[in-house]
């Protein structure tokens, strides 16, 4: 963890009722470091942490939620919101054809957080991350009117999968039906907090999906974080392609954070295993849906 906590004892005239800076580190560390990784040579407690680089390539990726913007908590527990934005970080990297490896995590804390508070939202980022074997290694908190995270992973990756590598005649193939998140979303706002606002809570991402799409050989792939056709439209410019989606099913195209993964893929490959096929890569520019063109305007967490 960095040396900069609660660099001063109050925020706007408050108070911190939290443990001295020694004290959080150390509860941090113990849970961090449950999941040991043997290439990590220096860990959370120094300066910087150091991890043996074997051949290959790297892939980094970073994202930042904040109190308000991208979640609330009095819809979602410190746990949930830990899982969340370590699986956003997560997907990024899948999305590239990589496997995240290691995590810096950088926290803004509310001065009323007690360490137990700060130890579940830990507990949910190892939690996520654990799920494909990546470790926390370091990173730095200090004090903030709102809880702010943010998280860097590091990765590696043989060939990376780019958003230009679509070609005409593919398949255009999801992982899922996107959706799930912004219909999570309609209800918590209604006042609604059941099982069906899980998927925006805390969504749970097809790792293993991104793995399949990889291994098949996909020519293109992007997590549809911020929307389907926000991404959809990312693969068709950086590609120089149209893209025609056909499809009878119920999706939602503008929802984002639901974290499927959306690809191109030759038709003369074999189908990904979970693999939906929506559409196809034609002559053109853009995203239509059904023969009608669609606008890109991407995806604004938790709007007014």
């Amino acid at each position: 963890m960095g040396s900069r906590l609660l660099p001063e004892p109050t925020v706007e005239g408050r108070v911190f009722s939290m443990a001295s800076e020694s004290e959080l580190i150390a509860a941090l560390q113990a849970i961090f470091e449950a999941a040991a990784n043997e290439r990590v040579i220096v860990g959370i407690g120094d300066d910087a942490a150091v991890v043996a680089q074997p051949k290959g390539k790297v892939a980094l990726a970073t994202d930042m939620a904040v109190e308000g913007v991208h979640f609330k908590r009095e819809w979602s527990s410190l746990f949930e919101i830990g899982a969340k934005v370590t699986a956003a970080n997560l997907a990024d990297i899948y999305a590239m054809g990589g496997k995240p490896e290691f995590l810096l995590v950088a926290a803004a804390i509310p001065p009323d957080f007690s360490i137990q508070e700060i130890q579940e939202l830990a507990k949910g980022i190892v939690d996520e991350a654990s799920k494909v074997g990546a470790t926390v290694v370091g990173g730095d908190l200090t004090a903030s009117p709102v809880l702010v995270i943010s998280i860097s992973v590091y990765g590696s990756v043989k060939e990376p999968i780019l958003r230009s590598g679509a070609k005409v005649g593919d398949l255009v193939i999801v992982s899922d039906l996107p959706g799930k998140s912004q219909a999570g979303w309609d209800l918590l706002k209604q006042g609604i907090k059941d099982e069906r606002t899980l998927p925006h809570r805390r969504p749970m991402v097809n790792y293993i999906s991104a793995r399949d799409f990889a291994l098949a050989g996909v020519s293109s792939m992007s997590d549809t974080s911020d929307g389907l056709v926000s991404e959809l439209s990312h693969i068709a410019k950086a590609s120089g392609v149209g893209i025609e989606i056909r499809t009878d099913e119920e999706i939602d195209f503008h929802g984002g954070e639901d974290h499927v993964f959306v690809a191109t893929i030759s038709p003369h490959l074999p189908f990904p295993r979970q693999a939906i096929e929506i559409g196809r890569v034609v002559l053109g520019k853009g995203v239509r849906v059904n023969g009608e063109a669609m606008v890109h305007r991407g995806f604004t967490a938790l709007p007014e």
